[in-house]
């Protein structure tokens, strides 16, 4: 892997977190690299630490041990404040639970990273209205997110996510709330936005159909992670 292409870059990773008098390890030391483009899978049992390794790494909790960096900028050494400006220059999210703001149209859902990023409204919506038409819901642009289908939400929220051109965009289980065909189809469309724009995703999934689309898939067992072979059922 080319180090200049390197989006995220964490190395030795540890994670614990106190219950009662003892202390759980949660992550014991993971090494993990994304280039431009990349997309990878993080598989587990459940409860075996994938999301917090998502929180971790994005800088939404502290790490006990190791060093993460974004776009060559430290995040886990960073203050609250510049962590934040770190996710809103270079991460966009994703989640099981779309969080799109219910009294918000899609196209200002969508617009709001821009907003907070600077941009005028109108600007903000433009570029919106665009990334909307792309992805197929120029036509429900007006539309709240009660008047979406659940497909149609989570395409808004992968919308959200890249509106702002970051480099690596990290999604939790996105298609766990979806029928099969809703999640074929948003899986094409991250597929399609990462090659046509160099963004990395980093995806934890239970979802084995998705899994070929990956360049790389993961398993999070013990507090490390390992690779998944091409004959692994994941």
């Amino acid at each position: 892997m080319n180090e200049s292409t390197i989006i995220l870059n964490a190395k030795g990773i540890e994670k614990r977190f106190a219950q009662g008098d003892a202390s759980i390890e949660v992550l014991g030391g993971v090494d993990l690299s994304l280039a431009a483009g990349e997309r990878v899978a993080i598989v587990g049992r459940s409860g075996s630490g994938k999301s917090s390794l998502l929180h971790v790494l994005a800088g939404l909790d502290d790490v006990n041990q190791g060093q993460i960096f974004v776009a060559g900028e430290p995040m886990a050494a960073a203050s609250n404040d510049a962590r934040t400006a770190l996710r809103r220059k270079y991460m966009g999210f994703v989640y099981q639970q779309h969080h799109l703001l219910p009294e918000f149209s899609a196209l200002e859902n969508v617009a709001l990273p821009l907003r907070l990023n600077g941009l005028s409204q109108t600007i903000a919506e433009q570029q919106s209205r665009k990334l909307l038409d792309r992805i197929g819901l120029g036509a429900r642009v007006q539309h709240l997110p009660g008047e979406l289908s659940g497909g149609e939400r989570q395409r808004v929220a992968v919308a959200r996510a890249l509106i702002h051109q970051p480099k690596l965009v990290m999604a939790d289980e996105p298609t766990g709330n979806l029928d099969t065909t809703s999640a074929a189809e948003l899986m094409a469309l991250m597929v399609e936005l990462s090659e046509s724009s160099g963004v990395a995703f980093l995806v934890v999934t239970h979802d084995p159909s998705m899994l070929h689309q990956f360049d790389r898939v993961l398993t999070l067992v013990d507090g490390k992670l390992q690779a998944v072979s091409a004959d692994d059922d994941g």
